[in-house]
């Protein structure tokens, strides 16, 4: 056994620069931006150095800006820097984070914890077969991001040239009644508002609701979530499965499933979520009510091509949820694998 200090060099991020473009930014955890300036170069991986992410890890392929959130782990000379982040990951970092009220993890916490001194040979055996897993998940996610462009994209075309203008509770209706806490089943699907993505349509994660302790909304596969709190983080999706939601959620269920796609990408359209930004009640923690949005007028292309474009979103969405069911099966074998290939109880050749 070796310290993980003699194969990973640690350094803390910095404070974020003034935003800028060509480097993603991360935080404790993951990426929250875009900068103009680098600090860890390509295939470092990012931990999360204080608070709820304290001991998340990430794996930045390209350089990258690394805020004071986080740290900086850099493979050491003949080190494999895939094999780094797979070996942070296994170590279970938040078990090791000091303080309660602010957890944290410092460098010399990191740089003595006892690891395998793995030959390099088997590090690349590791990282490959790992890698192969975690490059499909990517590729999925890729796949969702290129969807989810093209649905923008003609939506923009279409509401350009779009002849009238419809409100969009003609289009859409809330889903209000509640549901308790004690009618909720453990193996039910939850979303809350952790769960969805920023300006991402398609709501490829989930949990599940053993731990919910409060009354919340029933869903159905092919309603649309709308985040209410704090609306300008423009959290707005597709659900793929059923479940129930937040209350800090507005669940809206389409009055005609044909037009399903484009109440989707009005609800996640840039002037739907200003103006609901804008409406917002509250200072601190504002919230947008239904019938404020409700009310809104939205393009309307006229029935037949809101049909086509609905046409259009139904099959990129069975795409994406079939790649969103793949990369869930695909993280759950790397997870499952990783113990043991670590541990050298699964034998990894490259």
């Amino acid at each position: 056994m070796i310290r993980l200090g003699d194969v990973v060099a640690f350094t803390n991020g910095k404070a974020r620069p003034s935003p800028g473009t060509g480097f993603p930014t991360y935080g404790a955890n993951g990426v929250i931006g875009t900068a103009g300036r680098f600090n860890a170069e390509r295939e470092s991986s990012i931990v999360g150095r204080v608070g709820s992410y304290c001991g998340t890890v990430h794996f930045a392929r390209e350089r990258c800006w690394v805020t004071d959130n986080a740290i900086i782990a850099t493979a050491r000379e003949s080190v494999n820097p895939r094999y780094v982040y797979y070996l942070l990951k296994g170590l279970g970092l938040n078990h090791h984070r000091i303080g309660s009220g602010q957890p944290l993890l410092t460098h010399a916490i990191l740089n003595g914890l006892p690891v395998e001194d793995l030959p390099r040979p088997r590090q690349d055996a590791v990282a490959d077969v790992l890698g192969a897993l975690d490059d499909k998940i990517a590729a999925n996610a890729g796949l969702a991001a290129a969807a989810d462009d093209l649905v923008r994209a003609r939506y923009a075309e279409l509401a350009a040239s779009a002849p009238g203008s419809v409100r969009l509770e003609e289009i859409g209706r809330p889903v209000t009644a509640g549901v308790p806490a004690a009618a909720i089943g453990p193996g039910e699907n939850y979303i809350g508002l952790e769960h969805i993505a920023k300006r991402h349509m398609w709501l490829s994660g989930w949990a599940d609701a053993s731990t919910v302790l409060s009354a919340k909304k029933r869903f159905q596969a092919g309603d649309v979530l709308f985040g209410k709190l704090r609306p300008y983080f423009h959290k707005v999706g597709l659900a793929f499965v059923d479940g129930v939601a937040s209350t800090d959620v507005h669940v809206v269920r389409p009055v005609d499933g044909r037009h399903r796609g484009w109440l989707l990408a009005a609800l996640a359209s840039d002037e739907v979520v200003a103006h609901a930004s804008a409406l917002g009640d509250g200072t601190r923690m504002p919230r947008v009510k239904w019938p404020d949005l409700a009310r809104l007028a939205v393009p309307w292309p006229g029935g037949p091509r809101a049909r086509e474009f609905g046409g259009l979103v139904d099959a990129l969405a069975e795409r994406i949820a079939a790649a969103t069911a793949e990369s869930a099966a695909l993280a759950a074998q790397r997870d499952a694998l990783l113990p043991g290939l670590l541990a050298g109880r699964i034998e990894a050749t490259a």
